[in-house]
């Protein structure tokens, strides 16, 4: 599954989502979604959130979504935002956000990036979103990437469901029809 661009598509289709997941963000903040390659030793970043609001205090939010193991994972993805910050004369603030598939995922070591990781960056562990009842839909559907596929046709179901406009009907079933495909066609290891 190309977890990349389904979470591109995801966060480009959903904008508020990025509200629910970092407390701070207020719901109605736009943001452009990009994916820069930061120069040097070619480093690409999976997601680039960048506040549309002129409000300087609103942050940059670096957005990666890791599903496989991979042992350089901190330190690439840390290498990844200051040489963007550097590179680019950043003067606002920053927060990551990592979208992980479970606690176990072996990503290398974090202890030499703990203060990074516990005061800049949030960390959101799929697996901990099957044991929620109530999401949001936009909750739903990071839910509906990591659940046993018989269950999936019940929380794609409900997501649908709970659309207030054709237009929102349709972009959910947009990204249920792009996760659901994703699933049946590959799963996850």
């Amino acid at each position: 599954m190309n977890t990349d661009k389904l979470f591109y598509r995801i966060f480009l289709n959903q904008p508020s989502l990025i509200s629910e997941l970092l407390p701070g963000i207020p719901p109605d903040c736009e943001f452009d979604y990009s994916a820069p390659v930061v120069k040097e030793k070619e480093v690409r970043l999976d997601g680039l959130l960048t506040p549309v609001s002129p409000d300087v205090s609103l942050p940059l939010v670096f957005l990666e979504a890791q599903m496989q193991p991979d042992n350089e994972f901190y330190g690439r993805y840390f290498t990844g935002i200051f040489v963007y910050l550097f590179q680019y004369k950043i003067t606002r603030p920053w927060q990551g956000l990592l979208i992980l598939q479970n606690r176990r995922l072996n990503l290398g070591s974090d202890i030499p990036y703990q203060s990074l990781l516990s005061s800049s960056v949030t960390r959101l562990y799929l697996e901990d979103l099957l044991s929620v009842e109530n999401l949001s839909p936009n909750l739903s559907l990071l839910k509906l990437v990591v659940m046993p596929e018989t269950e999936a046709p019940v929380v794609a179901k409900s997501i649908l469901s709970r659309a207030q406009t054709q237009g929102e009907f349709e972009k959910y079933l947009d990204l249920v029809e792009a996760i659901l495909v994703n699933k049946f066609s590959k799963g996850f290891p």
